[in-house]
């Protein structure tokens, strides 16, 4: 019999998994208007905001931070993305499908998709609250890319952030601590 956060897992990646086997036709960010992109940082992109993806069968998915297991998560849904986003909060689109990065995984079918989820509990409690920190996303030429709640700032790494970030390659998210496991 599997354990209540097993299903929970199970449960989480369900809807994520219908991406196996579909093909990215299209790729938006979504972050505060500053006048300029602000996401393109050296070794990853980071979003105040999400991503948006289309595939090739023209579905709209997304990815952005949330609040369904604890404070900051990574949520994600099927559908339009502006739907989390009121008219005053400034959310910039930008279509990075041909970004460099992008670039080599438009068109690529995705062939594996796996959560990582962390946990925090209170000083002195031994009960912990369990949510997804990051999403792991596979392609069938071998790359691969990381979703994060995480957030680079002041020369900190913080998890459990208002911000989603991306990572292209497996040296990298491991040099930020992402997708590690650490339940399950």
């Amino acid at each position: 019999m599997k354990k209540p956060l097993e299903i929970e897992i199970i449960n989480y990646e369900k809807p994520i998994k219908e991406l196996i086997g579909k093909t990215i036709f299209d790729v938006n960010y979504y972050e505060i208007d500053y006048g300029e992109p602000l996401w393109n940082e050296t070794e990853f992109h980071s979003l105040d905001y999400g991503i948006e993806i289309i595939t090739s069968d023209k579905n709209a998915y997304y990815f952005i931070w949330g609040n369904e297991f604890t404070q900051y998560d990574v949520k994600f849904r099927k559908g339009n993305i502006s739907t989390e986003f009121s008219n005053e909060n400034g959310a910039k689109k930008h279509n990075v499908k041909d970004n460099q990065n992008w670039s080599e995984l438009c068109g690529k079918k995705i062939i594996g998709i796996e959560s990582f989820w962390s946990y925090w509990s209170l000083i002195n409690d031994k009960k912990r609250k369990y949510y997804p920190q990051d999403v792991r996303i596979e392609f069938e030429n071998g790359k691969e890319i990381w979703i994060s709640a995480f957030e680079f700032r002041d020369n900190t790494m913080m998890q459990m952030q208002d911000h989603i970030t991306i990572f292209f390659d497996k040296e990298t998210a491991e040099k930020y601590k992402i997708g590690i496991k650490n339940v399950g």
